[in-house]
């Protein structure tokens, strides 16, 4: 089994480890570039949202790299992602490709189980297990790097070294076969975090907090790498999602995630009272928290036709105006330009430096702690 699935941020590598501990050949398709999203849009309906056409750019590129078999989360909920995994692989059919489907959540539990009965050596069930540990690992190796380069790359000395650090980090985590490997990989990673020559005179860095869309927000193809672009600027970003929550929402595996999904429903509730589908709660609660905590402003990202962030951008200016935070939204769809979204960003950054000067000493203080 040659198997392989779209790309979405880091999640790569912690999914290539469980396939491959499941017996399979794992294809990853190069990181989606401008070639990626314009092959997904030539096949795909127009008005559909961006995430669609570069899952469906990366799954095109995936087979012609010779994978046989497309795996793809999917399910009945009200967003359009629900049913991506299916009308991607019809449109791949019609342009005249041959390949297996696993689509998570409509195949139920039972047939991807026994889905890779033929490629486990050995008692099925251990294989999973020994998989999943691995899958588990090393998604927690990934969100502890991404979290300490968020930490540290405001401070850095030399442009871009963070960036490299975290990329040959990640590369060590990538490549390591066992739990033990895993570990020493991700304390050697940290230290090359810890190695960076850091600049401490700098003023405080301003925190924003990054919400919507979780595609729009975690995959660095799609919002123009804007956690590194942030950070190179002298700011503290806070995604209110990550690859690992994305990976085990669904599994329940986690109960601190299911509590958090479970407070921003309520405190998200006088202002949207019913499930979309997408990260709706997150943002509205993630808009509300960050004002709470003391952040300096909130970067909304979203595709152009999403339709729960669409409805979340209509509720947000009464949470900007009630909780007296700023808010900027970026909309991003196939024609988004680098240069347009760096100046907005640059824009926004300004005017919350200018703010900061303004703000009373202990709010100040508020959003230190």
């Amino acid at each position: 089994m040659k198997v392989s699935f779209p790309h979405m941020g880091n999640a790569y590598i912690a999914l290539s480890s469980l396939l491959s501990n499941l017996g399979a050949e794992v294809i990853v398709p190069p990181r989606p570039t401008r070639k990626t999203i314009d092959i997904g849009a030539l096949h795909a309906p127009e008005f559909v949202c961006l995430p669609f056409k570069v899952n469906l750019g990366d799954n095109l590129r995936s087979l012609q790299m010779g994978a046989d078999t497309l795996a793809m989360v999917s399910g009945m909920w009200a967003c359009r992602f629900g049913y991506y995994g299916r009308v991607q692989h019809q449109i791949l059919r019609d342009a005249g490709f041959e390949f297996d489907s696993i689509l998570l959540g409509r195949d139920g539990i039972g047939y991807v189980y026994n889905k890779f009965r033929p490629t486990v050596e050995g008692n099925l069930t251990l294989g999973w297990f020994r998989a999943f540990r691995h899958f588990k690992r090393k998604a927690e190796a990934v969100d502890k790097l991404e979290i300490k380069s968020r930490q540290i790359r405001p401070f850095e000395g030399r442009r871009g070294s963070t960036s490299r650090a975290l990329t040959e980090g990640l590369s060590l985590i990538h490549e390591a076969p066992s739990l033990e490997q895993i570990d020493a990989a991700l304390s050697g990673a940290l230290g090359l975090l810890e190695d960076v020559e850091l600049d401490r005179d700098r003023e405080e860095p301003l925190r924003i907090a990054v919400l919507g869309e979780i595609y729009a927000v975690l995959e660095p193809s799609l919002n123009f790498d804007i956690e590194r672009r942030l950070g190179e600027m002298g700011v503290m970003s806070y995604p209110v999602m990550s690859v690992y929550k994305w990976l085990f929402r669904p599994l329940k595996t986690d109960p601190r995630i299911t509590i958090d999904e479970y407070r921003a429903r309520r405190i998200a509730k006088p202002y949207i009272a019913y499930v979309l589908g997408g990260e709706e709660h997150q943002t509205i609660a993630g808009t509300i928290n960050a004002a709470r905590s003391g952040y300096d402003g909130v970067l909304h990202l979203y595709p152009f036709t999403c339709m729960p962030e669409n409805i979340c951008r209509t509720i947000l200016p009464r949470i900007e105006s009630e909780f007296d935070i700023p808010v900027l939204n970026l909309c991003l769809d196939e024609h988004a330009s680098p240069t347009g979204v760096a100046t907005r960003l640059e824009a926004f950054v300004d005017l919350l430096r200018q703010r900061r000067r303004k703000r009373p000493p202990a709010r100040i203080m508020k959003a230190r702690s």
